[in-house]
């Protein structure tokens, strides 16, 4: 299969230099692959999105010289929906699922989900979100940015949800069907978000879909050691200056653009290409901004 890689940003505010230099981690990839790099909006969360953000994003990935080899996908189309209804439905047909009526203040202080309402007669009448069952089951895979990992669901998790109290979709459900149906190879993000490969792995093993490889990259944090996002107010990045601000990102890539590879955007872009060596960044967590 030939190589397939994506950015998926949420449209909850403007790219800052964190969300950037994913886009960038994950374009680079692609191309010296030769693949395909897909841009998807993640808006499964309704409730966060700030109308107009994602052309914001898109047009900060133009000025920068990216841009998706095929139309963005949006996770609140109908189509897609459809698609979430479906492999839910096909969970529910399979007796992996139920009806959880736990609130946040009662699972408050708890990394993983009891069993609460696994355990009980359905209240499926009463508002609810759906569970997918789990099992004492251990998922390894072998990282390209930080090596063999191994994840058990028991110990992390527990049964999950997949669907909210408020009818919207979980993003782990939307996530594996988005990437599967974008025929994705690899997925490239950041580590922030490792913790939640093995339930990926799970679900995708459950919907009979096809595994990807990962590639988790270091967080980007600022000099007091917070990761830069939205939450902590990081600044937008601009798009005066485009070329100075991708290479002060390859940089911490471990890169040095010369002056030649300076001239214009796209120059600075294919020199990064040809340059890209992802094992520089083996084994690091972090990269301080």
């Amino acid at each position: 299969m030939s190589y397939r890689g994506r950015f998926a940003p949420s449209p909850t505010g403007d790219l800052h230099f964190g969300s950037l230099l994913a886009a960038l981690v994950s374009f680079l990839q692609a191309r010296k692959h030769g693949g395909d790099w897909l841009v998807r909006i993640e808006d499964i969360d309704e409730t966060r999105t700030i109308p107009g953000a994602d052309q914001k994003i898109l047009q900060t990935l133009a000025a920068f010289g990216m841009h998706s080899d095929e139309p963005v996908m949006y996770q609140t189309d109908p189509q897609r929906q459809a698609v979430y209804q479906q492999a839910l439905a096909q969970l529910t047909t399979q007796q992996l699922t139920y009806p959880c009526t736990c609130t946040r203040k009662q699972l408050a202080g708890s990394s993983v989900y009891p069993g609460t309402c696994r355990n009980q007669p359905s209240k499926a009448n009463k508002p609810h979100s759906i569970r997918v069952k789990t099992q004492n089951q251990s998922y390894t895979f072998d990282d390209l940015f930080q090596g063999v990992q191994i994840q058990n669901l028991a110990t992390q998790s527990g049964d999950f949800n997949i669907k909210r109290k408020d009818g919207l979709f979980c993003y782990m459900l939307a996530v594996v069907l988005d990437d599967a149906d974008q025929r994705i190879s690899e997925v490239v993000r950041g580590i922030d978000i490792m913790d939640s490969t093995a339930r990926q792995m799970y679900l995708i093993e459950l919907l009979g879909l096809t595994q990807p490889s990962y590639a988790h990259f270091p967080v980007v944090v600022d000099t007091h050691n917070q990761k830069l996002s939205k939450q902590n107010h990081a600044k937008p990045v601009t798009h005066e200056d485009p070329m100075s601000t991708t290479s002060v990102a390859l940089e911490l890539l471990g890169m040095t653009p010369p002056t030649a590879a300076k001239k214009t955007q796209s120059s600075l872009l294919d020199w990064a290409i040809k340059q890209w060596q992802p094992e520089r960044l083996r084994g690091i967590t972090e990269l301080r901004y």
